[in-house]
């Protein structure tokens, strides 16, 4: 969360900022702000608010400087005002500083700097860094010197830009366990949290490991470890990342992207999976389009480590886990291997138990997100082996996994995940056959019935598609009511929980999603006539009971919504309203089921009329625990 950027150049320092600002403000959307060197004064303008907000006093000041770092802020300490909005300055504001992450120990250095006649102006955590290095550059005169210092006084993971008007030559980063890119132009550089916001402007990228500060000229930049020393790395290539983002003609990023969906399965099944009479192919000598040659990603696992694996453990957070839960049950089905699935969060809070006959696969669209980081470097450390799926081969998940499958999805813009959910779930699609075909479970024809299938998919969601105007008109119907409950029942139960986390994140209307066979067990107390449930009813092994479970909601009056495939009778009679999809396995049902639950999320919060691409209080990256 929370999005840094850096320019040092030969060009107006404001409006390169504001570009990769752009680029970065699904990172948080509560505040921005700038700190530049204007005829050697520290100059700083932010404003609470959307981005718009900041640009428009922009407009106003129109600073002529042509160094600067940015910020675009998810607030974590201090509500969303211009007094906690970044950039944070030292006492004589002639230090600016930018934060991404948290300084777990800022209440006792608040107090200690308050002690020593600091004076502070707003409640956030980043202040107390601005006021620490002034107060190390009283010990030493050199500003690395003294951000050295401050680092050695901080605890937390974090990352930070910095500017001073006595150094109107250099811009300072520090990275600690999170993710900072030093783009290399041409007699300029670039800073950003992510790499996407500098490769706009060059294809030269640095990134920075962790506990490292770099010394950022015009020039190109230095990188120190936290102890001083001097460290050695190679920019990298990243020719044709794309970086330019358009609705193509669509309301909003959301719906491009749910539209996109069929092209985003393409790209990642037939990356993988070109013929259904092929294996699947996970090699590392696949590169990830656009990424040069400093970056690749593969699956190198042996046929002695896979024949080892006895359990796999998934650790996601959000979306992603959804996607996790899915991929338990394609695996735990085609492979007979068992999987637990655990929000990241919880990995952490209590023993992880793996070893080295564990595979432990993280699930995270940026490869960024702090708590997966987390977990996934913990399982390393027990033995583990390690695999990461993401939707960014440059990402920290890319550095800290061997193994790594990534997706085709190209830039998600929208806050919540759609294209990635898919992509993530046919992943492991891929992933299940593939350790099924390494360990021989499946005969060749079963395996290639499946592939056969997986290939299609796209074009079933294509159908889906077609019918949008029909989907509107029923979704809008049910975008006055205050709850909504989603349920299905195995593979279809994480669908049902992805249907309900996007009408929450979307609408804000209150959602939850459960094992159909549960509601019984104390959910079916809260419906009544006012409370409208989506039902998964896909034909398979499960269709009969979920059958019953309907009929249980619709004898207490609930609104009866149904997601089914074309032509079941049953389902027309059972439901008021169905979503059609078209005859798909109940294997494969997750990767078109839930495109009618995200338009009809979409349908809903865009009638009610909220900010559908930036919903309140949330942030795509969530890179603080």
């Amino acid at each position: 969360m929370c999005g840094i950027v850096g320019y040092l150049g030969h060009a107006l320092a404001a409006p390169v900022l504001l570009s990769e600002l752009r680029c970065l403000e699904y990172r948080g959307y509560d505040s921005a702000g700038v700190a530049v060197i204007q005829d050697g004064q520290l100059a700083v303008m932010k404003a609470a608010g959307k981005l718009s907000n900041l640009e428009k006093l922009l407009d106003t000041e129109n600073p002529r400087a042509t160094v600067g770092i940015g910020h675009t802020r998810w607030a974590t300490h201090g509500v969303p005002n211009d007094e906690n909005a970044h950039p944070h300055t030292d006492c004589s504001s002639t230090l600016a500083i930018v934060h991404n992450g948290i300084i777990e120990n800022y209440q006792e250095l608040r107090a200690e700097l308050t002690a020593c006649g600091h004076k502070f102006c707003s409640e956030t955590d980043t202040e107390v860094v601005s006021h620490l290095i002034e107060d190390e550059l009283k010990k030493s005169p050199d500003l690395l010197t003294a951000i050295r210092g401050a680092v050695g006084r901080l605890r937390g993971a974090y990352a930070l830009g910095i500017v001073s008007q006595n150094h109107p030559d250099k811009i300072y980063a520090v990275n600690h366990h999170y993710s900072l890119a030093v783009g290399l132009g041409e007699n300029e550089s670039f800073l950003a949290s992510d790499s996407i916001a500098v490769c706009q402007h060059t294809n030269r990228v640095l990134r920075l490991e962790q506990s490292e500060i770099a010394e950022i000229t015009q020039k190109g930049a230095r990188l120190f470890s936290f102890a001083g020393e001097e460290v050695k790395r190679n920019p990298v290539s990243m020719d044709n990342v794309q970086f330019v983002t358009d609705k193509q003609g669509h309301k909003h990023f959301l719906m491009k992207e749910i539209h996109e969906q069929p092209l985003v399965l393409r790209q990642t099944i037939g990356k993988y999976l070109l013929d259904p009479r092929n294996p699947v192919d996970f090699s590392p000598s696949k590169k990830e389009a656009g990424v040069g040659a400093g970056l690749s990603y593969g699956v190198t696992l042996t046929d002695a480590e896979i024949a080892r694996i006895d359990r796999i453990k998934v650790v996601a957070c959000g979306t992603a886990y959804h996607a996790g839960m899915v991929g338990k049950y394609l695996i735990e089905e085609v492979c007979g291997i068992s999987v637990d699935v655990e929000t990241a969060s919880e990995a952490r809070s209590r023993r992880m138990l793996v070893d080295d006959r564990t595979l432990t696969i993280a699930v995270s669209q940026s490869g960024e997100t702090a708590d997966t980081l987390a977990a996934i470097g913990e399982a390393a450390g027990l033995g583990s082996l390690v695999m990461g799926i993401t939707n960014r081969p440059d990402s920290h998940l890319a550095l800290v996994c061997p193994h790594l499958i990534v997706t085709e999805c190209g830039i998600e813009v929208s806050v919540a995940a759609t294209k990635t959910f898919t992509a993530q779930v046919a992943c492991f699609y891929l992933l299940a056959l593939y350790l099924a075909e390494r360990k021989g479970i499946l005969p060749a024809e079963k395996l290639m019935e499946y592939k056969a299938e997986l290939l299609r998919t796209p074009a079933l969601i294509e159908r889906i598609l077609s019918h949008e105007d029909d989907i509107r008109l029923k979704s809008v119907r049910y975008a006055e009511t205050q709850d909504v409950m989603f349920m299905g029942r195995g593979v279809h139960f994480p669908v049902a929980l992805e249907g309900a986390l996007k009408l929450k994140e979307l609408s804000y209307i209150h959602a939850s999603g459960y094992a159909a066979g549960e509601l019984k067990h104390g959910p079916i107390a809260v419906l009544d006539s006012k409370v409208p449930v989506v039902t998964l009813l896909i034909p398979g092994s499960v269709y009969e009971k979920t059958i019953s479970n309907a009929q249980e909601v619709k004898a207490r009056r609930a609104q009866m919504i149904g997601v089914a495939v074309e032509g079941d009778e049953l389902a027309e009679k059972t439901f008021e309203t169905v979503f059609w999809i078209p005859p798909i396995s109940e294997f494969f049902s997750p990767l078109i089921s839930v495109v009618p639950l995200q338009l009809m999320s979409y349908f809903i919060a865009d009638y009610l009329g909220k900010d559908v691409d930036q919903p309140r209080n949330l942030a795509k990256s969530v890179t603080v625990e």
